[in-house]
């Protein structure tokens, strides 16, 4: 991936972040994802469009993740689902 093609890639997520009526700036977005381009681009954007990042290994069970959106007061969650 080229610097471009990321920076691309960051401001959609941040535009449609903006696009978004659910979330006001400063709010706390999470991610439960494993280590890839696309979390990484998520991550970017999250802080590009002004909310705070909270991040979660996507090793931990489901109710040690419930515990970090609950305390951190997270609005939102970007996560991913593995079929295999």
């Amino acid at each position: 991936m080229t610097l471009k093609e990321l920076r691309e890639q960051v401001m959609l997520v941040a535009n449609a972040l903006d696009q978004d009526a659910t979330f006001s700036k400063g709010d706390a977005i999470a991610i439960d994802m494993p280590m890839t381009v696309s979390a990484v681009v998520i991550y970017l954007a999250i802080i590009l469009a002004g909310y705070v990042v909270v991040s979660i290994a996507d090793s931990f069970a489901v109710n040690e993740i419930a515990t970090r959106v609950r305390v951190s007061k997270a609005k939102g969650i970007f996560t991913q689902v593995d079929f295999s």
